[in-house]
């Protein structure tokens, strides 16, 4: 494992509050200085900062990672996105603390015989106290995958990266994803004009599994930029024991940063179950421990070949 994958995972695998997010950046500051990057800190909002490393006017592609992380939910999750039925279902099953906090609350209500507008009044409470929870409660220290992980693969690109390919890129680490992709958003709405052609690959969760996955909408399938980044996809991995696979965007649904962008791919690793299809899980509970350097490695590789190629 690299130098600062491990000082990620050692220091500062939690960044949930302003506070903590503020310590991550001055990290991540000082240590791409040491490689020649500056870092700008682009503030949208009283407490999110996507930081930007690169011109992104003159860059040609953008890669991208949330450095955000989440509270802790709890709750075994799991995430289908490789067709519409495993997707659906994995949203059924995010609902099921939802769904036990109701029928807690109607068995309370028909006990003490509440009427109708007490029973609603009461249910919006608890659902409104429940999400509450969810987004507020005690941060999950364990964020190995989501997203330590694409933290690490822009670091680790960023390392390797030849100066002279530097003015091919610009990085961005998003922040506020959890919270609701909000540091894409913002950054999306105040360089639209810059961006709007511009090809953007984001990396999140991509340390937890043995399957590439490369999601790709319309845009980006029908430019150049697709045939280079599967070559280099093929030429990195044809010695390799991890698989890939890429899908459209409008069959994989895989809700990140890049699904407001028109040119873009989104990138995690990904597992397989028959008839369910590829998913991602651990994820926002304290099972999220596991970080394959090897998935870092490769996807760092391919991405300097791919920035080579174009």
């Amino acid at each position: 494992m690299r130098e600062s994958s491990k000082i990620l995972l050692d220091k500062y695998q939690v960044r949930k509050s302003t506070q903590q997010k503020e310590v991550f950046a001055d990290w991540i500051s000082s240590h791409l200085k040491e490689y020649g990057y500056d870092v700008k800190r682009d503030n949208y909002s009283k407490n999110g900062t996507n930081l930007v490393v690169g011109d992104i006017d003159k860059a040609d592609v953008m890669l991208t990672a949330h450095y955000d992380t989440q509270a802790n939910f709890y709750f075994p999750i799991f995430m289908g996105f490789s067709n519409w039925i495993s997707f659906f279902l994995s949203q059924l099953w995010t609902l099921i603390p939802m769904i036990l906090v109701l029928i807690v609350i109607v068995v309370i209500s028909n006990v003490w015989h509440l009427d109708l507008g007490a029973k609603l009044i009461i249910s919006l409470l608890g659902l409104f106290g429940y999400n509450m929870f969810v987004s507020y409660s005690a941060a999950n220290k364990h964020t190995a995958n989501d997203n330590t992980s694409g933290v690490a693969t822009l670091l680790s690109i960023m390392e390797d990266l030849p100066i002279e390919l530097r003015e091919k890129v610009c990085f961005v680490f998003f922040d506020e994803e959890e919270s609701g992709l909000i540091g894409s958003m913002a950054f999306n709405k105040k360089h639209k004009n810059i961006i709007n052609e511009k090809p953007m690959i984001n990396f999140d969760c991509v340390s937890d599994g043995e399957t590439l996955y490369f999601v790709t909408k319309k845009q980006f399938r029908e430019s150049f930029f697709s045939d280079l980044l599967e070559l280099s996809v093929v030429t990195t991995l044809k010695d390799s024991s991890k698989d890939y696979q890429f899908g459209s965007a409008f069959k994989n649904v895989y809700t990140s940063d890049q699904i407001f962008y028109k040119n873009s791919v989104g990138v995690c690793a990904a597992k397989r179950a028959p008839l369910f299809g590829y998913y991602i899980d651990r994820v926002h509970t304290k099972r999220d421990t596991i970080f394959d350097p090897e998935n870092i490695r490769l996807l760092s590789q391919i991405m300097i070949v791919f920035l080579h190629k174009i």
